[in-house]
Formats: structure tokens, C-alpha cells, sequence
């Protein structure tokens, strides 16, 4: 048995159970409202008429009892009215139709005026009591059945009862049609979501016209379909390229290792044997600790206030030994004193990898010219006068094991991972990379940082 509930069917019902407590809610208040307004008619009703009797209430030495007349024009019907005087609770006046079975008298000592009493003969009736002063000490009091309006009330109260169902299935059939209109696109979005596999990438949603969270759901999913897509491109690629590059040095040690075990040798040949697999064992540790290096980039964020240009000096001045046995001269065109709040290795990288290129791939008896700026940004350059990149290489520059056919050579050491390590630390510092190049005339690489 599937008892999976879809997001539409959650939506409906918690709607429709906040809607229906929202109308219990609102018909319980608005009910209570009617009925006090229909009370407070007629209490004004009976407040009005017991005014307008006062005239003919009898004078205090007068016997002669008035009769008011019942038929009133109000809409209250039939009033019953008494006049009892305070002293000796005797009636002066009245209506043919009178409150014989209500005990008055504890109504009259109670402060409002304005009651609702259970009567055997006439059922729930209204009552409103007057005092009065002159021309006699007593009460004015009036009272009317209010079995119509308690009729009326009921009758509104089953028409309510009977309309809110409707109104709810109403507004909920209105709600299933809009849903339908919201969770197609996210419907068609699972679907494709669900028929991308990984060897599948080139599938996209269709963007929808109207302008709204779901085009917005729609255009991350579809981007996020070309990062993974990139992503695996990056990643085969990433991988042809470490197999590739892992080959070479370990096709390089089972040579020498298979030499040298084919027969017995002096000792100076299996000197030179194990300092070739050394050289070529350094060669993959360092190419794995640069692979390690670039997937912790991340991971290492801790900043701390740091004085670019003596950290550009500290790199130069590690580089200079190498920059000295290759024949290259470095030059500082201009230093800038600048702070940047960042982490140091971070900084320390992009230079090191920046003028170690540079020493690399510049000939003997060449210069290497070094600058740095802050202004609104960090400005550092690296010009070179080597052998220079192609046009259609610039913009490959930065992808991982990337290397020129120019630069592919056993005796520069490198694995194509400087720069785009580079250009992964630039992405999540706030910085950008540039290259300007000419065969055979030189490179410059332009670092730019925020401030």
C-alpha cells in the first residue's frame, strides 16, 4: 500500500482545514454579532416606548388607572407595558397583555436596565425597566416576545451552516486549479530530474514566460545542470590528464626498475638508477601534494590583516636562487605598500605560482619585471620575456593540468596546476586574472583583488 502524499494534496488539506476554522470562527462571531444587534433594537425599541408613555402616567393623588394602548407601530410585537409604583409595588398603569408570570421584583433592584427572561407564557422575552421620579415614584416596565428574532437567527444560523460546506468546496476546487497552474512546471522539473542520469547532462527545462519563483526554480535548475555538466566535463577531463601524467614518471621508475634487475651491475649504475626513480618519485609527491593543495582551497579560509608587499619580498627572495641558477633576473618595476585582510597562504600562493611560472618558461640571460599597486584594488604584475603563449591557449590557461605544447617539456618541471590553483584562490578571495602574451616576446599576468 503507497501511503506517499504529494506536496498538492498536503497544500488542499491544510487549506482547507484552515479555511473551515476560519469560518466556524468567523460565523460563530459574526452570529453573536447579529444577535446582539438584534437585542440592541430592541432594547431601543422598549426604551423609546417607555419615554413616550411617560406623558400618561397617572399623578401621584390621581385613581384613575390609564390604560396605554397595546398596538404600538414598532416592530416589536406585541409590547406589554406596566407602571408600578416604588412604595407599594401597585400597578398604575398597563397593557391588556401583562408579565403575570415574571417575578419583577428582583429585576428592579439589579442596576441595568435590559434583561432577557424565560416566561411560560410567552417563552424568551425582552425586558427593559425605567425608573422614574415624577409625576410618581415607580418603574416604567416594558417587554416584548422575542420568539421571531430568536426565529430569524436560527434560520440565518441553518443558512449558514448549509453555505459554508459549499463555500469550502468552492474555494477549494479553485485552489486545486491554481495548484495545477503552480506545480506543472515543478512537475515537468522532477520529471526531467528524473531522466538526467550521468551520462546525460544536455537536457534542460524549458524557461516559462511568466516572471515568478518558479522561473526563477526553473533557471537554477537548468544552471545547475550545466555546472554538473561542466563539473563531469572537468572531471573526465581531470582524469585523462592525472592518468596521463602519472603514467609517464611510473612508466619511467618500472623501466629502470625492470633494467635494472636483468642483470647483475656495478655499483654507480644503480646509484644513477635510484637517483633517476628518486627524481621522478619527488616528481608525483609533489604533484599530489598540489592535487591536495587545490581540493582544500575551501576549507583553509582563516583571514588575518597582512602586509602585502613584504610577503611579495619573502616570495621573490625564496625565488631568487632558482631565478639565479636558470640565468633569469627579477626585477621590482614598483612596490606599493599595501594591507589586505585575507588569508596569507592564499596571497602567498598566487605570487609564488605567478613569478615561478615566469622563471620557468623565460631563457637564460632574460628578465622578469615585478609590480605592485594598491589603490581602489590590489595591481600585481608579472612580465616576462619568455617564450610566450598562443592566442587560442590564453583562455585555457587556468584549467587543471592545462599545459601549452610550447610548455610541455620533462625538463620544466610542472603539472598544469599552478595557475588554475591561482585562479581557485582569486574566485573565493574577490579576484580576477588576466593574461597578455606574444610568441617568443613574453608573457604578463595581471592579478587584480579587492580591497
Amino acid at each position: 500500500m503507497n501511503n506517499k502524499k504529494n506536496l498538492k494534496s498536503i497544500v488542499l488539506w491544510w487549506l482547507g482545514t484552515f479555511i473551515a476554522v476560519l469560518l466556524v470562527i468567523f460565523n460563530t462571531i459574526f452570529y453573536k454579532m447579529l444577535k446582539y444587534s438584534f437585542y440592541d433594537r430592541v432594547s431601543n425599541s422598549l426604551f423609546v416606548i417607555s419615554n413616550q408613555i411617560k406623558d400618561d402616567i397617572p399623578s401621584k393623588n390621581s385613581t384613575k388607572i390609564v390604560t396605554i394602548p397595546q398596538k404600538l407601530d414598532y416592530p416589536i410585537y406585541p409590547v406589554m407595558i406596566s407602571v408600578v409604583a416604588s412604595d407599594s409595588m401597585k400597578v398604575l398603569a398597563k397593557t391588556n397583555i401583562t408579565l403575570l408570570d415574571i417575578d419583577l421584583k428582583k429585576y428592579l433592584k439589579l442596576s441595568k436596565n435590559f434583561f432577557i427572561v424565560q416566561s411560560e407564557n410567552y417563552g424568551k422575552i425582552a425586558i427593559y425597566i425605567s425608573k422614574i421620579v415624577s409625576p410618581i415614584k415607580g418603574y416604567i416596565i416594558a417587554a416584548t416576545p422575542i420568539l421571531r428574532i430568536d426565529l430569524k437567527l436560527q434560520d440565518i444560523f441553518i443558512k449558514m451552516i448549509i453555505l459554508n460546506p459549499v463555500l469550502l468546496i468552492v474555494i477549494l476546487l479553485g485552489a486545486n486549479v491554481i495548484l495545477d497552474r503552480i506545480l506543472n512546471p515543478i512537475k515537468t522539473l522532477t520529471k526531467v530530474a528524473n531522466e538526467i542520469s550521468v551520462g546525460d547532462l544536455n537536457r534542460t527545462i524549458p524557461i516559462p514566460k511568466q516572471d515568478d519563483e518558479i522561473k526563477e526554480l526553473v533557471k537554477a535548475f537548468n544552471s545547475m545542470v550545466i555546472r554538473l555538466r561542466n563539473g563531469i566535463d572537468m572531471m573526465e577531463r581531470f582524469n585523462s590528464d592525472v592518468s596521463h601524467e602519472l603514467k609517464t614518471p611510473l612508466t619511467v621508475l618500472k623501466g629502470e626498475v625492470e633494467i635494472a634487475l636483468r642483470k647483475d651491475r656495478g655499483v654507480d649504475y644503480y646509484k644513477t638508477t635510484l637517483n633517476t626513480m628518486l627524481k621522478e618519485i619527488d616528481y608525483l609527491i609533489d604533484m599530489v601534494e598540489e592535487m591536495l593543495f587545490f581540493t582544500k582551497l575551501e576549507n583553509e579560509f582563516e583571514t588575518t590583516t597582512i602586509q602585502v608587499d613584504e610577503l611579495l619580498l619573502d616570495v621573490m627572495s625564496k625565488l631568487s636562487k632558482k631565478a639565479k641558477n636558470s640565468g633569469v633576473k627579477l626585477h621590482i618595476k614598483y612596490l606599493d605598500c599595501c594591507e589586505l585582510q585575507t588569508n596569507p597562504m592564499f596571497i602567498k600562493t598566487i605570487f609564488t605560482n605567478i613569478i615561478d611560472n615566469a622563471i620557468k618558461y623565460t631563457p637564460t640571460n632574460k628578465n622578469v619585471y615585478i609590480y605592485l599597486k594598491c589603490d581602489k584594488e590590489i595591481v600585481f604584475e608579472v612580465k616576462d620575456e619568455g617564450i610566450g603563449i598562443k592566442r587560442e591557449d590564453i583562455d585555457k590557461l587556468t584549467d587543471r593540468f592545462y599545459r601549452t605544447e610550447l610548455s610541455r617539456n620533462r625538463n620544466i618541471k610542472g603539472f598544469g596546476l599552478g595557475l588554475s590553483i591561482v585562479a581557485k584562490t582569486l574566485e573565493i578571495i574577490g579576484g580576477k586574472i588576466e593574461f597578455e602574451s606574444s610568441l617568443n616576446k613574453g608573457t604578463l599576468v595581471r592579478i587584480k583583488i579587492k580591497l
